[in-house]
């Protein structure tokens, strides 16, 4: 059965907080609706796009970057990304 929208976002959470080392306060300030290159240096975006991809088995294109500049972008491309079932 395919991950709902809400599953998607709930695991990239939990994957930005283990692989950032995020503080819980910290996490909260990353919402859905917030601009990550405001909140995380080049390094921590691009560690968190390889954790990413690593855990849900995709791979991200290039234009992908541009797109993402929100959580709620990245859930969205991971769905994309995702094979169907």
């Amino acid at each position: 059965m395919p991950l709902t929208t809400e599953q998607i976002h709930q695991q990239v959470l939990a994957i930005a907080h283990t692989e950032l080392a995020l503080s819980s306060t910290d996490l909260a300030q990353i919402t859905a609706t917030t601009d990550l290159a405001e909140n995380l240096d080049s390094v921590q975006r691009l560690t968190l796009v390889v954790a990413i991809e690593d855990h849900f088995e995709i791979c991200f294109e290039p234009e992908d970057d541009e797109e993402a500049q929100t959580l709620a972008d990245v859930t969205r491309i991971v769905r994309l990304r995702l094979p169907q079932a």
